[in-house]
């Protein structure tokens, strides 16, 4: 009897001892799961977002919109209404919403400053700007879009996605004031230079009567400095006039023939505008243009059409 009551403890002890590995073994394993379940986590968590993240973050959603631009108004001439922009996010108007203008302020150089002004939206998502009056001539555009916080650096081709913008047109008061040519045309061989009637012709379409070749506009000016060039020509004419308008157009190469017996003319014009009241060089830019005809005159003629529709245009928006 003893010795059945014995091997039955023997037995309970052994088991209990099993059992009690077994457990230990199986919480070591649970233990170490979650330790490699935490090392994991750890490995994997994402770190904090930067400054420059939580901004794109809180923008992702914007649109922002010009409901409103004025039409084009002239140098010294105020614009008739303002420029409105709108402002939503997930399609609801967004209130308190701090924007960045990048707005023309001047012209130095003959090159267009511009100048940051910081808007604001009201409860309805809108606001206005209403630029001064004009004291340039320019053809350009005002940009909107999300104002970056005050210490935070941010590359702005990340923002491109968030603009917009709108025409800002000041035409030149050249119609009303005139201008004297020193446009000199030369030949696809670079020689026999001429005054260029095109402009001329051009500009008078565009409503600008007072207007002719300078009193001094001789092929022995053609490499004179612009200073002496309107110096020359201001002793005839004083600020009779409002403008000199100089330069030349070329060849850029003679007209080839094509291979399937059309012409190609290349051909480019470098004008200057110079204020006659003040001598400031005001306007300087370069044109090209490649045309084809189906013969030498009419690949010259579609070139030359194309290009001084170019430059009268850049002069009635740059002057």
């Amino acid at each position: 009897m003893k010795k059945r009551v014995l091997f039955i403890s023997s037995l309970l002890f052994t088991g209990i001892l099993l059992f009690s590995c077994a457990s230990n073994s199986v919480n070591e394993a649970a233990d170490k799961n979650q330790e490699e379940k935490e090392a994991i986590i750890e490995e994997i968590s994402l770190p904090e977002p930067s400054p420059q993240e939580i901004f794109l973050e809180s923008i992702k959603d914007i649109k922002i919109q010009f409901t409103n631009s004025p039409a084009k108004t002239k140098k010294g001439k105020a614009f008739t209404s303002s420029y409105d922009i709108f402002v939503a996010a997930a399609d609801q108007p967004l209130a308190d919403f701090t924007l960045t203008l990048r707005v023309p302020e001047k012209k130095e150089n003959s090159q267009i400053v511009f100048t940051d002004i910081t808007l604001t939206t009201d409860e309805n998502g809108k606001a206005s700007y209403m630029p001064e009056t004009p004291k340039f001539a320019a053809k350009t555009t005002i940009t909107a879009g999300p104002a970056i916080p005050e210490g935070l650096e941010i590359d702005n081709s990340l923002l491109e996605a968030y603009n917009t913008s709108a025409d800002f047109l000041s035409e030149s008061d050249i119609v009303t004031k005139g201008a004297i040519l020193f446009v000199f045309e030369f030949n696809e061989n670079g020689k026999s230079p001429k005054n260029s009637y095109d402009i001329l012709s051009g500009l008078r379409k565009k409503g600008v009567s007072m207007i002719g070749n300078a009193p001094i506009s001789d092929t022995a000016y053609i490499n004179a400095s612009k200073t002496k060039i309107y110096q020359d020509n201001y002793e005839y004419v004083g600020s009779d006039y409002g403008y000199l308008i100089g330069g030349t157009v070329k060849y850029v190469n003679p007209v080839e023939k094509n291979e399937d017996g059309s012409y190609t003319a290349h051909m480019i014009a470098e004008i200057y505008g110079i204020e006659m009241k003040t001598g400031n060089i005001i306007f300087e830019g370069t044109k090209e243009n490649i045309a084809s005809g189906a013969n030498w005159s009419k690949a010259v003629e579609n070139c030359k059409t194309k290009l001084t529709a170019d430059i009268v245009d850049d002069l009635m928006f740059g002057l």
